[in-house]
């Protein structure tokens, strides 16, 4: 049986009513929504794709999202210890490209998925993991809903 990526997260986007766009072939923009304590919702951005290869010569569902940029002021031993509340998700710092485009580095949230191992459950648990973690660090550390 193979994975289809584009059938997966579909399937997720319509389950809890996502904003989903395929922003180049193959590849997924998902806006998730996260429910916070007083009913409002945040939303994040989780780009999601396949990339081959890229574990031990195995395919990969690769998927992450920005928290804002890095700088040398952060508090490095809390951000580390954000990597703690991942299940499927852990921080790392990637490098990026600014609006202007730029060089930098960034923060960043991602999940890495063997596709062997991967179906539309644990895919759906690993976007929104993704998405709640990136979205508690871009609040905490860099002041806001940006990404």
């Amino acid at each position: 049986m193979s994975f289809d990526l584009k059938t997966a997260v579909t399937n997720i986007a319509n389950r809890w009513k996502y904003k989903l766009d395929e922003v180049n072939p193959g590849v997924y923009r998902i806006d998730v929504a996260i429910k916070m304590k007083d009913g409002n919702f945040r939303y994040q951005f989780v780009w999601v794709w396949i990339i081959a290869g890229r574990h031990f010569g195995k395919d990969v569902v690769y998927m992450n999202s920005r928290c804002g940029e890095y700088n040398a002021n952060l508090n490095h031993y809390k951000l580390l210890k954000e990597s703690g509340y991942g299940t499927y998700a852990q921080v790392t710092i990637t490098t990026d490209k600014r609006a202007d485009g730029s060089p930098c580095e960034s923060i960043i949230v991602q999940s890495v998925q063997p596709v062997a191992l991967t179906n539309e459950d644990i895919l759906n648990e690993a976007i929104y993991d993704v998405a709640y973690n990136a979205d508690i660090i871009e609040e905490t550390y860099f002041g806001g809903d940006n990404n």
